[in-house]
């Protein structure tokens, strides 16, 4: 913490008696309705310097793995800034890494990085520096002696940055690493932690398990994560149809989506995907109609939304509506008396403290509006879709409207696809975006 170091000088004061927890909860998405988590808890105390803050570890043992979480207090009532976080996993000699680089901040289409979308490194040597120099995203999945470990991290209130791991792990040593100085929503918010105290960091978790299934099946990011806030919305989840990947922005139009408002009655399924460009290339007076129309057909209406402020030049409309908390309230209420379903919100610009935040608000007001949430161009759900149910799934993906872009992608479409249920997947809902089993555009 800025004016006070709590990995030096630290002494072990107390260690609390182990207790069971136990935790029975329901999910809309992910990979089961019912969990059921049971740990030990443990929490050490640690004291330094008198009058400095306190480092309590608080500790979270079940089956599928470990978990811990940083607690500081003390008696300042003022706001407290984290520089750095010393947190670090060490991997045995010979353990092999399936890891996902790190992207620079502001590159890529636009300016929209991060937004995890690169290709995994697999079987990559412990230890082994990040391939864009920007360290390895989580979640990081690793062999080693026959057990499989995965890294990730979960609960992530308001108080703190998303993470990722360091750039270079010597000796196999990946310590955490903040995000990078442009990852803010405005020159003057937050990128770093900051809270009053007391204050609780996310928690690190590690999944392990003797065979990959253990980490495919462990539900620890939503165990870990606050219970919901609003109701659980059980009939919410469903497919959709999506014109983009077939037929691109030119063909946001009123007639091409009634077309695929047709196509989701004829299915069966439940929503229609209304892309980028629907105010310009449709209207809102149009769009109202067509939601009518698609109730009518007992189909809900998605509409998509660019999420900048000012962090990104993507040009796709609706644009610079969402981020001023006034102007988001008036639209989703403006949409939600259009009949409008839910939002797809995309090109966010990082994992910084203003964004976590940020994501947070849009939750939370597109819930108090009746809407579901699709983010898109984003940062990982991090147990988001337990604390808000609305939260229907998020990208953090390379997915399939790459294979649209040219033929590399498509070549290494079938080993990326058969890495991602033991990495990416394995942490929450992925937007992998719907799927054409057609010719498609590239």
């Amino acid at each position: 913490m800025a004016g006070t170091d709590l990995t030096q000088g630290l002494h072990l004061a107390q260690a609390d008696k182990v207790t069971a927890v136990a935790d029975d909860y329901q999910l809309a998405t992910d990979k089961r309705a019912n969990c059921r988590y049971r740990a030990n808890r443990r929490v050490v105390h640690f004291a330094g310097r008198a009058g400095a803050p306190t480092l309590s570890v608080v500790f979270q043992v079940s089956n599928d793995g470990v978990a811990f979480q940083y607690l500081v207090e003390g008696k300042s009532v003022d706001v407290q800034r984290i520089t750095s976080e010393n947190t670090s996993f060490h991997l045995p000699v010979g353990a092999t890494g399936w890891l996902h680089p790190h992207a620079k901040a502001q590159t890529g289409f636009a300016n929209t990085q991060p937004s995890y979308e690169e290709y995994y490194q697999r079987g990559v040597a412990a230890g082994t520096p990040s391939t864009l120099g920007q360290g390895w995203s989580f979640p990081a999945l690793f062999e080693a002696g026959g057990r499989w470990v995965l890294l990730t991290e979960a609960g992530m209130g308001r108080n703190y940055c998303g993470t990722h791991l360091a750039h270079t792990s010597p000796d196999a040593d990946y310590h955490v690493a903040f995000p990078q100085a442009p990852e803010k929503t405005t020159p003057d918010a937050a990128l770093l932690p900051e809270s009053r105290l007391p204050w609780r960091s996310p928690w690190r978790v590690i999944v392990v398990g003797s065979s990959l299934a253990s980490i495919v099946e462990s539900t620890l990011t939503t165990d870990l994560s606050a219970p919901a806030q609003t109701p659980v919305l059980t009939e919410a989840p469903g497919k959709s149809s999506w014109s983009w990947v077939l037929l691109g922005d030119k063909n946001t139009t009123y007639d091409v989506q009634r077309r695929f408002i047709d196509y989701s009655a004829t299915m069966g399924w439940r929503y229609c995907l209304v892309d980028a460009l629907w105010d310009k290339q449709i209207g809102y007076d149009k769009m109202a109609e067509l939601a009518h129309y698609a109730r009518s057909k007992n189909v809900g209406l998605l509409a998509w939304y660019n999420s900048n402020g000012s962090w990104n030049e993507a040009p796709q409309t609706p644009t610079k509506v969402l981020f001023d908390a006034a102007s988001r309230r008036k639209e989703f209420a403006r949409l939600k008396q259009m009949g409008i379903a839910g939002v797809k919100i995309d090109f966010f610009g990082g994992d910084g403290q203003s964004f976590m935040n940020y994501y947070q608000d849009l939750l939370t007001d597109a819930a108090q509006a009746g809407l579901l949430v699709n983010f898109h161009g984003t940062t990982l759900p991090r147990g988001w879709n337990r604390t808000y149910p609305n939260l229907m799934t998020m990208e953090a993906v390379r997915g399939f409207e790459f294979l649209t872009f040219d033929q590399a992608n498509t070549d290494q479409e079938p080993t990326h696809c058969a890495t991602l249920p033991f990495t990416r997947n394995a942490v929450g809902p992925m937007d992998f975006t719907p799927m054409a089993f057609s010719e498609i555009n590239g």
